[in-house]
């Protein structure tokens, strides 16, 4: 088995968020490790609001039940050494987001509904430099430089916000998974199914029709059920009205349904975390269309027929996410953070079948920047061993695309290993040019 560190391509990036133009919203962030924005007043200036643009209104809206965010994020990566050439290049996203609270607006306590449009762009490193990573350098980058409908969901919490239900459009990574993503990596950043899985398993900003029930069981747990179209038909990007409205695909010959389960244990207190347990089935086809090197017939030898491989359906995996505050160092956020990611997935159906993340973050460490942030992660993302077309064999696979020159494997084929490491300093930049969630 070969090991293959990142350090062959090496590469740096850096991303800048101009977040919440016009309000804020965060996505998926279990834990807070950085100090929540000033609040918006009229004496702020241009150097202390938390909007760029100033209030516009947004605080009279949002009293009435209208909370409106617009965020624009943008990486900038370049390869050092390694891949098939030295370059750089930028990959962003511009999203809406929209929220209405029924209770003030037509007085049905509990209930949301939820807008999000993402319009993602740029060009993706490892493509540009022929970097042979299984992992994005620059995890913004994917799906389409398209405009995606994202989310569109009503929500509503019954029996003292102990249960919610939730239906409509929806990313997977919303509501299960791992959600911080701090680091520029798509190894540390966001679903970590999604990351090993992405043929079947869809992330931000791809979305399903949905169903999903949240019940908070006992304090601080959590028992989270989804129901999710299975249809390789919403990576579209070239069918307006399967990725944005009405946003209803095709029938697809692969489709069924995905079902992830989880149960998260969210400890209070100064040391507060999450803890992430859970595990997903897929009943469709095993032929999921983004699988990278699938073949859908296995070539029979020795008289043995060929064999479809549509015909097996069913695929699974199991996951933890563990976030959790180390120490407490001030009155806000400073200390140190720690998570640990573990994906397995189905040995008989996965091109990658597990992924391994580990990571340490501290706030605070220079005493005149108290809410910068040092960082340091690594992982392994691990090709399955069952690569290459078999007799009898239920999945097979062709050898992926030639590797890249410098850096790479000289007989062409796929390293089994990857591992990657990151080290990061978030410099938390004036209020004009970080614009952080409500």
């Amino acid at each position: 088995m070969s090991l293959r560190s990142v350090n062959t391509a090496r590469a740096c990036g850096v991303g800048i968020a101009l977040l919440s133009l016009f309000s804020g919203g965060a996505h998926a962030a279990d834990l807070m490790t950085k100090a929540p924005p000033v609040p918006y007043t009229e004496t702020d200036d241009f150097w202390t609001r938390p909007y760029l643009f100033g209030d516009l209104g947004r605080t009279q809206l949002k009293e009435r039940g209208i909370s409106l965010a617009l965020t624009l994020g943008d990486e900038a990566v370049g390869n050092l050494s390694g891949g098939n050439r030295n370059t750089a290049t930028q990959a962003g996203q511009l999203f809406f987001q929209a929220k209405f609270d029924m209770a003030k607006l037509a007085g049905i306590q509990g209930g949301t509904v939820g807008l999000t449009l993402v319009d993602r762009f740029g060009r993706n490193l490892n493509d540009e430099a022929g970097i042979p990573a299984l992992q994005l350098t620059n995890e913004v980058f994917g799906r389409g430089s398209i405009l995606r409908l994202t989310e569109l969901y009503y929500s509503q919490k019954l029996f003292d916000d102990r249960l919610e239900l939730k239906g409509g459009r929806l990313p997977v990574g919303s509501d299960f998974f791992f959600g911080l993503c701090e680091f520029i990596n798509l190894t540390f950043c966001g679903g970590q199914p999604g990351n090993i899985q992405g043929g079947y398993i869809y992330n931000w900003p791809v979305s399903q029709w949905a169903g999903v029930v949240h019940y908070n069981f006992a304090k601080e747990w959590q028992l989270s059920v989804g129901v999710y179209d299975a249809n390789p038909n919403y990576l579209t990007t070239s069918d307006s009205a399967t990725y944005f409205l009405p946003g209803v695909p095709g029938s697809s010959p692969a489709s069924g349904v995905l079902v992830p389960v989880e149960v998260v244990w969210a400890p209070s207190g100064p040391l507060n975390g999450t803890w992430r347990f859970g595990g997903w089935y897929d009943s469709a086809s095993t032929i999921d269309g983004g699988l990278p090197g699938i073949i859908a017939i296995s070539p029979g030898t020795g008289g043995v027929s060929d064999q479809n491989l549509g015909d097996s359906r069913g695929r699974y995996g199991v996951y933890e996410s563990i976030l959790q505050r180390l120490t407490v160092e001030g009155p806000k956020a400073q200390g140190w953070y720690t998570f640990l990611n573990t994906t397995v997935a189905d040995h008989r159906t996965s091109y990658q079948d597990y992924q391994i993340a580990f990571g340490l973050r501290h706030t605070g460490t220079f005493a005149s920047r108290p809410e910068d942030e040092v960082g340091f992660a690594v992982g392994t993302t691990h090709v399955n061993t069952r690569q290459g077309v078999r007799r009898h064999s239920r999945v097979a696979w062709r050898r992926p695309p030639r590797v890249a020159r410098r850096g790479g494997r000289p007989d062409g084929r796929q390293r089994r290993r990857q591992v990657d490491s990151r080290q990061d300093h978030c410099r938390q930049l004036p209020a004009k040019s970080r614009r952080d969630p409500l």
